[in-house]
């Protein structure tokens, strides 16, 4: 059986063969698994922002669009500072829930050991 294709476009089920075909022709070769990406973090905002007239009249054709960049920004780095406000306020109370329930458990310990 031959494993080269006819021309035409190739399958989705070729295209995996012969990856798999080309990874098993080198068994001796080690594979590298890149890390998994950090968590996104923004970047930090500016110390000052010089003339951004915002979106009100007299600002310039290209006015607008400075103003926009700088609001998207923002509008993303107050998102990801509540979103790790939500997680840190779960854990929080996670630990605290934990925390009772083992309260709990020793205090029965200690009264079925009486």
């Amino acid at each position: 059986v031959s494993t080269q294709s006819t021309g035409g476009a190739d399958s989705t089920t070729d295209k995996h063969r012969r990856k798999v075909e080309k990874l098993m022709a080198r068994m001796d070769k080690p594979i590298v698994i890149p890390e998994r990406p950090k968590e996104w973090k923004p970047a930090e905002p500016r110390e000052f922002v010089r003339n951004v007239m915002g979106s009100s009249a007299g600002a310039g054709s290209g006015e607008f669009h400075v103003y926009r960049a700088i609001r998207k920004r923002t509008m993303q780095r107050e998102a990801w500072m509540n979103k790790q406000r939500k997680i840190s306020d779960e854990q929080t109370a996670f630990d605290e829930r934990v925390r009772e329930n083992k309260e709990k458990e020793e205090a029965q310990t200690a009264k079925k050991r009486a």
